[in-house]
């Protein structure tokens, strides 16, 4: 059965996506909300595809689920879209956000293109395909997951649509949207799937946050849409919504903590942990800190670390973005930080002139507002004129008391 946007019920239920247009809403089934793709992060990649300049053609999505992200395909790149979704309500309600998206005033290819309720994983259409891409479901509310647990599994896709895509001498345009939690083993594991398909195909792995060091979408950019050379890329979204994406490209770089402690006068910034889990972050900072010799801290966990010699001069606020904290050591405090050490820690702050610090160490969850708690009061009762924050080095009972650069 096949439906028509023109044609799509749009009576039903909506949900705002705040990083949509005002008066842009979509429709879900049951339980489709937490899997969609925000408006925000799909618009940015139909412009970045826009760029690979693939084949003329209409773009599918065997495995579409609410049509977000195939939509934004249609509206930026002026594309038909075909989008296969197995459960009937799911597709009913992609038809839906089809017709509302063009009713945006966005490209009218979307109301030209066709939801299909059906199995992705066979097909008989006589026509090639432009780019195929591909968003398997899988286990919610999981930290990880086998990729036999992806539905409809890449093997059973790939042997469908193979020879259904526009080919080049780069092979096909496809993308595949992947599960943020995906091991190294696991994206290997993802590679082999498909140069079993297609052997030397180049691919570009891309890493996407809106911020708070999480990940929102992990995916292999195939064939047309890949980049020479390039293996890895992250894409920082900023929180104005008409700002450009900061993005950084490059090979992953090995990170190595080293057991050197900042001393007094060197720099510690905290980097987003997220641009550190792409492994581009050396890759950012060999153009940020002009070869200045930087000492990683701490790679691992939400607050990745690195000492340097000299600020880091950010010429724009893209970039600051991507550094959680940055700032000059001006304490170096030899104690544990406890409810007893306080007085301790608050004694040095104060002969500084700190009127507040912030905690950036790794505690447990039911002392950081305690201990929080007890600086900021004590701090603010003598008004210091100096902001920053307090970290440490793992494996050692050193405090660093830091002035605020950023």
């Amino acid at each position: 059965m096949e439906i028509n946007p023109n044609e799509a019920d749009i009576s039903g239920p909506t949900v705002n996506d705040n990083t949509a247009p005002e008066g842009l809403s979509f429709h879900y089934a049951e339980g489709a909300k937490q899997l969609a793709t925000p408006w925000q992060v799909s618009i940015e990649r139909a412009k970045l595809v826009r760029k690979c300049n693939i084949h003329p053609g209409k773009i599918v999505d065997p495995a579409c689920g609410s049509g977000i992200q195939l939509a934004a395909y249609c509206a930026i790149l002026g594309r038909q879209g075909l989008g296969i979704e197995l459960d009937e309500e799911t597709a009913k309600s992609a038809a839906a956000n089809f017709r509302r998206i063009a009713e945006q005033g966005f490209d009218s290819s979307l109301l030209e293109s066709t939801i299909r309720i059906g199995d992705g994983t066979t097909t008989d259409d006589k026509e090639k395909f432009s780019m195929l891409h591909v968003d398997p479901a899988r286990p919610r509310n999981s930290r990880s997951h086998s990729l036999e647990e992806m539905q409809p599994q890449l093997p059973a896709i790939f042997e469908n649509w193979k020879e259904k895509l526009i080919h080049d001498e780069r092979g096909p345009a496809i993308l595949l949207d992947l599960s943020p939690r995906l091991s190294d083993k696991q994206r290997l594991e993802v590679e082999s799937i498909v140069e079993d398909f297609w052997p030397n195909i180049g691919h570009t792995w891309t890493w996407t946050s809106r911020g708070k060091g999480r990940i929102d979408r992990l995916s292999l950019w195939i064939g047309q849409l890949s980049k020479p050379s390039i293996s890895r890329r992250f894409i920082r979204i900023p929180p104005d919504m008409k700002a450009t994406p900061l993005i950084i490209e490059g090979n992953k770089s090995s990170n190595i903590e080293q057991n050197r402690l900042p001393r007094k006068g060197d720099y510690v910034t905290i980097l987003d942990s997220a641009l550190v889990e792409s492994g581009l972050a050396d890759e950012w900072l060999s153009q940020i800190l002009c070869n200045q010799e930087l000492t990683w801290m701490v790679v691992n966990g939400r607050r990745p670390q690195i000492s340097h010699q000299s600020a880091i001069p950010l010429s724009n606020k893209e970039e600051k973005i991507l550094i959680q904290a940055s700032g000059r050591v001006v304490k170096l405090v030899h104690t544990e930080l406890t409810e007893e050490t306080i007085s301790t820690i608050i004694a040095a702050a104060r002969e500084y002139g700190f009127g507040k610090l912030t905690l950036r160490v790794p505690l447990p969850p039911e002392q950081h507002p305690s201990l929080q708690g007890s600086i900021d009061r004590q701090l603010s009762a003598r008004g210091g004129p100096y902001t920053g924050f307090i970290v440490k080095q793992p494996g050692d009972s050193m405090l660093l008391l830091c002035v605020d650069s950023s």
